[in-house]
């Protein structure tokens, strides 16, 4: 049975959107009754102002800066055209087709909060656009984040129009061809229809769903990893049990990051000899007390984490449920120049975010190096290299998982370099009128380009840990962690003497990537 997408402008939740965006499966887009009546009765309303001859911003009024000089009432849906073909000036790689996929969502039930006075006509074309699956290709250079998306947004109301680019299953295709091929016209659009479409913060929104569904991905695949690492080098587990993370301090994201790796350890049936068990032998103990920070504190590293990443879901919820252009049109047919499109709550959520990967970048590159180290990962061989049945002569020439190590330590100093808020350089535009802007989307773009690195880094571990634990002798049984498990070494094979691995390091790098596309779905 199709899943049903159901927007009304209030009630969409991120997990949905995240659905739509990423599987595209057989979905119904549904609009809710209600949410059409608010349409109606906004688009009316906004037809009566203009017949009233009452100055309206961006219908019968220039844009930003000219925002004082009149435009003819009959003349409004000339300028709305036109306000759409000055802005398709982008630049650079395309957002990703899951990150627009989720802007024409986002924009279509920003609509039908019923504040914008766009027709209905105009919500049956981008119903029929998603329900077709014909997404903009959409530049990413060019917002300011204020007012909006502008010029991401205007790419959006250009395929409305029949012209640009859409994502199709076969590759990007002109607009113009697919409606030819499905005997449509093109939407021409109706008074204040181009600014509502451009003058919002969907764009930036998609591109933050998109970076946020892949952080949440990177962080549950950190407690797994820890699990590996713990029981790699025979670590300590009441670093991560209740006494500490539950009874001795009240923070819910600590608590959470700490249940999660203590469960992956008990699908292992892995416990760590008490303490009270522990020798004491020539003055010194029979087994390691405690480990590195960055294996016992990573329930403090990334309880944090896991609460920034909580609050910017409620932050992106808000955001997609909100109407986001202006003017707005209120239900007593009242008109109000406001500043719904400034993406500030966006801009700051993806500095928080950076902010996290940064953090998770750094304690998997200590990971990395603790196990990687002769002198800390507790009896196996330098670098992870396979010495078994080697003579010494033979062993010193195999440097095992070196390079790997190098590479992890390198991207993660570009990951930390990239961590800089984005928000913070807000430049005056627009003769001035856009004199203070939120930068969203140059910080929801700055976000994603440091998940890439980031992949990478998650990639060059899991080889690492698997390799540690094969040499370790140690054979999974949890069901999450024996796919992983396997996951890595279908592209990965153990690694029994020097060889290249680049290739193989970026087949996984392509699997682990597809699997957070695909909520964690290791099999």
């Amino acid at each position: 049975m199709a899943k049903r997408l159901l927007l009304d402008g209030q009630n969409l939740q991120v997990s949905l959107l995240t659905d739509w965006a990423f599987q595209r499966q057989d979905m119904e887009i549904e609009i809710g009754a209600e949410a059409l009546a608010r349409v109606q009765r906004s688009h009316h309303s906004l037809l009566k102002l203009i017949e009233n001859g009452i100055p309206i911003y961006g219908v019968t009024t220039g844009f930003g800066d000219s925002g004082s000089r009149t435009i003819p009432a009959h003349r409004s849906e000339e300028l709305q055209r036109n306000l759409v073909s000055y802005l398709l000036c982008g630049s650079g790689p395309l957002l990703p087709v899951e990150a627009s996929r989720a802007t024409l969502a986002i924009r279509l039930n920003s609509f039908l909060r019923g504040h914008s006075g766009v027709s209905v006509e105009l919500i049956e074309r981008m119903q029929l656009h998603m329900q077709k699956d014909w997404i903009p290709a959409i530049p990413r250079e060019g917002s300011l984040g204020a007012s909006g998306d502008l010029i991401p947004l205007a790419y959006l109301a250009q395929v409305l129009q029949g012209e640009g680019d859409i994502h199709t299953a076969q590759g990007v295709r002109p607009m113009r061809e697919v409606l030819k091929a499905e005997g449509l016209e093109p939407y021409h659009l109706k008074a204040k229809e181009g600014l509502a479409l451009v003058n919002g913060t969907s764009a930036m929104a998609g591109l933050f769903l998109s970076n946020l569904t892949q952080a949440r991905f990177m962080l549950d695949l950190l407690c797994l990893n820890t699990s590996w690492l713990t029981l790699a080098l025979r670590g300590r587990t009441e670093a991560f049990a209740p006494l500490v993370n539950a009874k001795a301090k009240a923070s819910e994201g600590q608590r959470r990051i700490a249940q999660a790796v203590h469960d992956f350890l008990q699908e292992e049936g892995y416990q760590s000899i008490p303490l009270s068990q522990i020798r004491i032998e020539e003055s010194r103990t029979s087994e390691w007390v405690q480990d590195r920070y960055s294996l016992r504190c990573v329930p403090q590293i990334c309880g944090p984490i896991y609460e920034t990443l909580s609050l910017l879901e409620n932050w992106l919820t808000m955001e997609i449920n909100s109407a986001s252009d202006n003017p707005l049109i209120g239900e007593e047919g009242d008109l109000a120049n406001g500043g719904n499109f400034y993406g500030g709550y966006l801009s700051q959520g993806m500095d928080y975010l950076k902010i996290s990967m940064a953090h998770m970048a750094d304690v998997v590159d200590r990971q990395v190096a603790y196990i990687i180290d002769e002198k800390s990962n507790r009896g196996l061989p330098t670098n992870l290299a396979n010495w078994n049945g080697l003579s010494a002569e033979d062993r010193h020439l195999h440097h095992g998982l070196k390079g790997l190590h190098q590479s992890t330590s390198a991207i993660t100093s570009e990951i930390m370099a990239r961590a800089t808020p984005g928000g913070i350089f807000s430049r005056s535009s627009e003769s001035h009128n856009q004199d203070k802007v939120s930068l969203g989307m140059s910080a929801a773009v700055q976000a994603a380009d440091m998940i890439e690195p980031l992949f990478t880094v998650f990639t060059l571990q899991s080889a690492i840990l698997a390799q540690a634990l094969d040499l370790r002798g140690v054979k999974l049984k949890g069901g999450v962690a024996s796919a992983y498990y396997s996951l890595v070494r279908k592209h990965v094979p153990f690694v029994s003497h020097d060889r290249s691995l680049g290739g193989e390091i970026q087949s996984l790098r392509g699997a682990l990537k597809e699997r957070a596309f695909n909520k964690g779905n290791w099999t």
